[in-house]
């Protein structure tokens, strides 16, 4: 539940989670409420601030754009992978991607609440693209940009994000590895322009 409420946003970068409010809410003893602090740091998520606690890991512009080169390093390779590699499982489970984030997309522009699509687009990739190493990788390391990729969506309303996300769904769907990495690249600029960032990736 906390790595969910850090993904969609409900604690922001920067904000201290607090064991007393946790321990409150949920009735359980310090023991599980530090386990799960821990687990959000493990997971890069948060970080442990002497004498301050837990709180929302934050990143700074070069450190955001940073990760976000390495994601979509690794975008456009999952992308490529699975332009080529699409099985009729994957290409089936694409509508059915499709309709979630949309409805997500709706909920956004009905209400501008948190939202968090858990990562279903990446998963759906990494599953088409068919490399188990690749998968580990992101998993590894991808995690935090969630946060980041959510809040674009919802400060944007998920206007562009929305267009993009689908061209790249099409593009693997239809096998070409040429434009599904060219609109992994153009839905990665444009998370970081949402954001309010400017940089050459």
């Amino acid at each position: 539940m906390l790595r969910e409420r850090i993904l969609k946003g409900v604690y922001r970068p920067g904000e201290r989670i607090r064991e007393i409010q946790l321990r409150s809410e949920f009735g359980f003893s310090n023991g599980p409420i530090r386990e799960a602090l821990q687990a959000v740091v493990a997971d890069g998520l948060a970080e442990r601030v002497h004498w301050a606690g837990i709180r929302v890991k934050t990143l700074d512009e070069k450190q955001l754009v940073e990760l976000f080169q390495v994601r979509l390093a690794l975008l456009e390779c999952a992308s490529d992978l699975a332009a080529r590699n699409i099985t009729a499982d994957s290409r089936a489970r694409a509508s059915v991607l499709k309709k979630e984030l949309n409805t997500g997309f709706e909920e956004i522009e009905k209400d501008g609440g948190h939202i968090s699509f858990n990562g279903a687009l990446s998963t759906w990739l990494l599953t088409a693209a068919g490399n188990d190493t690749l998968k580990e990788l992101w998993n590894k390391t991808m995690l935090q940009t969630l946060i980041y990729v959510n809040a674009s969506l919802v400060r944007s309303h998920g206007r562009k994000g929305r267009l993009l996300i689908n061209h790249l769904v099409d593009a693997i769907c239809a096998g070409n590895a040429s434009e599904a990495r060219g609109a992994a690249r153009a839905l990665t600029k444009q998370t970081l322009l949402d954001l309010g960032v400017s940089a050459e990736l």
